[in-house]
């Protein structure tokens, strides 16, 4: 079966330093929640850049018609946040793009810090459809401004057929909960984020940070398409993680 490109699930190696470097670059991204549930050494945070802040985003690699791509794409998102893209070549930046054939993954906001060289985000240089790459563009950046995605939501409730699911990628129908092939898929598709860990507004199936979702991979009339551009909430949630200073009257 022809499956939709994915880009891969990027998270931390180790909790405890993604938490200081988003509350040294963000003391906002400090966790805010009342819940009392302790499931890791420190709070859940936020992984959001300093509002108002340029943030460097050097291409490691790729042909001038990537790079443009990258920068038109990206640039949707600039309308809607107090952010500044500088993007420049060579190995030092916030962000560091390597295009690599049929590969889409980004650190989630603030983890970029902890990686010391190498790329940050991946981006497949293949560009024959433009409308698709500038989703995949689109979708990289809204994880390196520190959105999730959006069909783990806590409050999505999607109707999967699992098996229909597990045997698109490949699964052993006995595989138990610690096949890697098992693991890989529930960690893609079906393991929902904690809503004590995760800064989140309504579920939106229109969200660019959506996955495709086959009517073959669910029970009854439910699909999602790939979406192409920003949706509303997707502007909204990202004005508010960051908002330009108010204006104070005189």
């Amino acid at each position: 079966m022809d499956l939709p490109n994915s880009c891969l699930p990027h998270k931390p190696a180790d909790i405890n330093a993604s938490y200081d470097a988003a509350i040294s670059e963000n003391p906002a991204n400090r966790h805010t929640s009342a819940s009392s549930r302790k499931k890791r050494a420190v709070a859940w945070h936020t992984k959001y850049w300093a509002p108002g802040r340029t943030l460097r985003i050097a291409f490691l690699n790729g042909s001038q018609a990537f790079k443009d791509g990258v920068k038109n794409a990206a640039s949707n998102w600039l309308p809607h946040i107090n952010l500044k893209f500088d993007f420049v070549e060579g190995e030092v930046g916030d962000i560091r793009i390597r295009a690599e054939p049929g590969t889409y993954w980004s650190k989630v906001g603030t983890d970029a810090l902890l990686v010391e060289e190498g790329p940050t985000m991946v981006i497949s240089d293949w560009m024959l459809q433009p409308k698709l790459f500038a989703h995949y563009v689109m979708h990289e950046f809204g994880h390196a401004l520190g959105a999730e995605h959006e069909h783990l939501h806590p409050e999505a409730n999607i109707p999967w057929n699992k098996p229909a699911v597990y045997e698109a990628h490949w699964v052993p129908e006995d595989a138990d909960e610690d096949d890697l092939r098992r693991k890989d898929v529930d960690e893609r598709y079906f393991n929902l984020l904690d809503p004590s860990e995760v800064n989140y507004s309504s579920y939106d199936p229109k969200s660019i940070m959506h996955y495709e979702i086959r009517q073959a991979w669910t029970h009854g009339d439910f699909q999602i398409f790939l979406n192409f551009v920003l949706s509303e909430k997707d502007k909204a949630f990202m004005a508010k993680a960051y908002p330009y200073p108010e204006e104070t009257s005189e």
